[in-house]
């Protein structure tokens, strides 16, 4: 039987992301929830289209993604001042703290990933992963 990589990594992505729904399930959030959350608390007023490029999913369901964290209380969101069409969204008080604590929690995950890898070989795997993603890009 081949290795069959992609295979491989795609069951390693679908694990990943199993934890991550698992870790987040007790704060309320999704994965796509969570990633919006991280993003803006680094970079605030970012465009929907932005946060789903970030996200791994489309400007439609990062659409539904904000309009739920914008009812809930987490997120904001306004006009452009230079692009009137444009909306920008932004993390509210409350949002930062959820934000916090979902970082502690994917943290862990994150955490239990990287011990898969032995101490000594996260940098190749990470150098790894680098080549194998720019491979796939072009």
């Amino acid at each position: 039987m081949t290795s069959l990589l992609g295979y491989r990594l795609k069951l390693a992505q679908h694990a990943l992301h199993r934890r991550m729904e698992a870790a987040l399930k007790p704060l309320g959030l999704s994965p796509a929830q969570y990633a919006a959350l991280a993003e803006l608390n680094v970079r605030p007023d970012q465009t929907n289209a932005d946060l789903a490029e970030r996200a791994f999913i489309t400007p439609q369901s990062m659409q539904g993604v904000l309009a739920r964290l914008e009812t809930i209380g987490y997120v904001e969101r306004r006009q452009d001042s230079c692009h009137g069409r444009r909306q920008l969204a932004r993390l509210t008080a409350e949002g930062h703290v959820k934000a916090k604590a979902a970082n502690i929690a994917v943290s862990r995950v994150n955490t239990e990933l990287e011990a898969a890898v032995a101490p000594d070989d996260l940098q190749g795997a990470l150098a790894l992963m680098s080549r194998l993603h720019g491979a796939m890009i072009g």
